[in-house]
Formats: C-alpha cells, structure tokens, sequence
C-alpha cells in the first residue's frame, strides 16, 4: 500500500465538523517532500480545555470512515495518517 494522501478539501471539511461541534481546534495541512503531516492549533487559552478526547475522536472517525488510521503524537496536537 502507497502513501496516504488526502488533500486540502478534506482538511476544509474537518475543520467545518469541529466548528459545527463548538470544539475550538483547527487543523492545519503540513505537505512535504516526505509525505504529509497535521498539526492542531487550540484556538483560545480556555476554550480547549477539556474538550481535547473529543476532537481527537472527532478526527479519528471522520478518517476511519474513508478507511484511513490516525496516529496522534505524544503532545496530541500533531498527527499523521497511516
């Protein structure tokens, strides 16, 4: 199986459902020579606090729906697909 690669629709997309959810992320598309990475940009001091499982399952179901798995790194706010 090849490299994943999703593109800037999909990251529009995602952005919408979290904001339809009140959860006050954004995620940014990170392309590269290499392959493709995520980083999630708490969008307030507060107004993350608390809700950080829930964009986390958020993210993880909108890509395990198009069959593709999440790899969140130690700090949970970057991610990569696998």
């Amino acid at each position: 199986m090849g490299k994943i690669i999703i593109g800037f629709n999909e990251v529009i997309e995602l952005n919408h459902i979290l904001q339809g959810k009140d959860l006050k992320f954004k995620i940014h598309f990170h392309d590269a020579c290499g392959g493709q990475s995520f980083s999630v940009e708490p969008l307030g001091n507060c107004a993350c606090e608390g809700h950080y499982e829930e964009m986390k399952k958020e993210i993880t179901g909108y890509f395990k729906e198009k069959g593709i798995t999440v790899k969140f790194s130690e700090n949970h706010l970057d991610f990569i697909l696998t």
